[in-house]
């Protein structure tokens, strides 16, 4: 049988896999829930320690890559998550003494502490420091710059000292020649927009679209230039793809020329430097990807990974893949709520089988977004089963079979 990593590499250069690959979206909590563990506590751990969460994962269900986080900090190790106090409290993190003056080296999950901080959000390791960061000015070319060299600029060997590559070593020296080693971080526009740690935030980053065009052509250019750090990080640590979410810029939020007008020539230049690191460039794109087919097929991504239907948009796979015409590599998009959450296997297994229908090569099984809480085990078994039991054959092969 082809291996993952065959199989996946062969999807993505719009080859012929010899089946078709699977690549479900789990780097979320639904590991920790799936192996027993508590997905309050256990992600607040090094890299080494949460490289098992990603084995366990992958040993239980088979796909055919680890999908990885951006990877935890080395002063993880040995914290302390405490209970918080009274009523609406926070808890706290209490960071061992040994690694204070590693943290304070920071500028991702803290911001110039090196001292215990309040956790804000659980699921996405939010602690106080960053999110007190402040607003970047977008007055002026030398205040984003003087922004980002402050408050966002690690190089790879800062970002590997660390320890946010550790479990992206640990997992391609044991699963690296079975299985694509695909680390998912956050985009430069995720970063800008999010609402509590933006570096604009989201209304005032929309607003500054028409209102500041210029400072934030310049901040969405350095924060790509310096995400490419990160993914030196990976390559040099084993990964073999690497992956963006891009969100709040979908035409449904911000309108169709946001996309063509800021990113898409930022884009063709950064998958272009991430391709030449020896990584394959993956676009997961959130929200009505349908307006901007024509502009994903232009900028150099090996593959396009869209959500699933919901809000004001359809978007059926099938379609998507006939617009692209092969001109991409694309991912799949099951439901995760109403189908992988809420449905049987045998519901699983049709879906995926009428999204595969006729892919042949350049097509990956997979969810629309991350796995849900609550998922039932046999579902996501279905999942990756029915992909790999399927050899990929387009319509024109099926056609021929039946003559």
């Amino acid at each position: 049988m082809q291996s993952g990593k065959a199989a996946m590499q062969a999807a993505l250069a719009l080859g012929r896999p010899a089946r078709v690959p699977c690549a479900p979206h789990w780097w979320g909590s639904y590991k920790y829930e799936a192996l027993g563990l508590d997905v309050r506590l256990a992600p607040w751990q090094d890299g080494a320690a949460l490289a098992p969460v990603y084995a366990g994962f992958y040993e239980r269900f088979r796909p055919d890559w680890l999908h990885l986080h951006i990877g935890t900090p080395r002063y993880f190790r040995d914290a302390e998550v405490s209970e918080p106090e009274g009523l609406g409290g926070d808890a706290v993190l209490r960071i061992d003494p040994h690694f204070r003056g590693l943290k304070k080296l920071d500028r991702y999950f803290a911001s110039e502490s090196g001292a215990d901080e309040r956790i804000v959000d659980f699921p996405d390791y939010l602690l106080g420091s960053r999110a007190e960061r402040p607003r970047v000015d977008l007055g002026s070319r030398r205040s984003v710059e003087e922004y980002a060299r402050r408050y966002l600029a690690m190089e790879a060997a800062l970002i590997r000292e660390l320890g946010y590559a550790d479990h992206v070593v640990a997992l391609a020296a044991r699963f690296g020649q079975e299985a694509l080693i695909a680390v998912h971080l956050p985009s430069t526009v995720c970063e800008l927009f999010d609402p509590i740690t933006g570096w604009a935030g989201f209304e005032r980053g929309l607003i500054a679209l028409r209102e500041q065009p210029e400072g934030m052509r310049r901040l969405l250019e350095l924060g790509y230039e310096l995400q490419l750090e990160w993914a030196r990080a990976y390559a040099q640590a084993g990964a073999h793809a690497f992956v963006i979410s891009e969100s709040y810029i979908s035409p449904d939020i911000a309108g169709p020329r946001v996309y063509p007008d800021f990113l898409k020539g930022i884009h063709r230049e950064y998958f272009a430097e991430i391709a030449r690191m020896g990584l394959a460039p993956i676009l997961d794109f959130w929200g009505d990807a349908l307006p901007l087919l024509e502009d994903f097929a232009q900028i150099g991504a090996a593959a396009l990974m869209v959500e699933e239907s919901k809000k004001t948009f359809t978007l059926d796979i099938r379609e998507i893949r006939e617009r692209l015409d092969g001109r991409i590599c694309l991912f799949g998009n099951l439901d995760s709520l109403g189908l992988l959450r809420e449905g049987s296997p045998e519901e699983v297994r049709a879906e995926v089988r009428r999204q595969a229908e006729g892919a042949g090569g350049g097509f990956v099984v997979a969810n629309g977004s991350p796995l849900a809480l609550g998922t039932p085990e046999a579902n996501v078994r279905a999942l990756s089963e029915a992909a790999q039991g399927l050899p990929a054959r387009s319509r024109a092969d099926e056609a021929g079979g039946k003559r």
